[in-house]
């Protein structure tokens, strides 16, 4: 059994090092024959695109965070955080819309028409200034998310609830991206648009 294990560790060191071999042998090929040519600039026949840069976080309820996260962002934003959410209770996520508001930071919300009930937010961030609106989409608008400053987009099946929070199994993305972010900004638009 030793031998056999020891065995197949010696080909594939073997095998890489034959791998390496071939690939640095291509490399010093190409430089003796081509001196000069390996490391010079070429022109494209079509113009690279950039690819976009992302990071992305990842949280999970219960216990994973994802409302600290939603507070946390809120509280960072400088120019706009504009939302498309279907169940909002959570107290503390409109009072970080609020104070959000209260720092000049341009704050919109539109819910979900069938999820307006007693325990919503809406009636709160509309009574504090915030600019709410309902959605009119016959179905469902089922989305979850934040656009902040045109570059934070937070998405994901976690409803901004205390149900989301507490006891269901849920994932929110955090995501990092310019190009991201103006994707579902256009359709926070589209959709603010639609709405009353």
């Amino acid at each position: 059994m030793i031998q056999r294990v020891l065995s197949k560790k010696s080909s594939a060191i073997i095998l890489a090092l034959l791998i390496l071999g071939v690939i640095s042998g291509v490399i010093l090929t190409r430089f003796l024959v081509c001196p000069g040519v390996m490391f010079e600039a070429r022109i494209a026949s079509q113009p690279i695109q950039a690819v976009p840069s992302i990071s992305c976080e990842v949280c999970f309820s219960p216990g994973g965070g994802c409302k600290s996260r939603l507070i946390y962002w809120f509280g960072r934003a400088n120019n706009t955080i504009h939302i498309m959410v279907t169940s909002f209770t959570l107290d503390d996520v409109g009072d970080a819309l609020i104070y959000a508001r209260r720092r000049g930071v341009d704050v919109k919300v539109v819910f979900e028409k069938d999820d307006l009930t007693g325990y919503s937010e809406y009636g709160k961030l509309k009574d504090a200034g915030i600019q709410v609106r309902v959605d009119t989409n016959p179905a469902l608008m089922h989305n979850k998310v934040a656009v902040i400053d045109g570059l934070i987009t937070i998405t994901g099946s976690y409803n901004w609830s205390r149900s989301a929070e507490e006891r269901n199994n849920e994932n929110m993305l955090i995501l990092r991206s310019v190009e991201v972010a103006s994707t579902y900004e256009s359709e926070f638009n589209k959709i603010w648009s639609a709405s009353k």
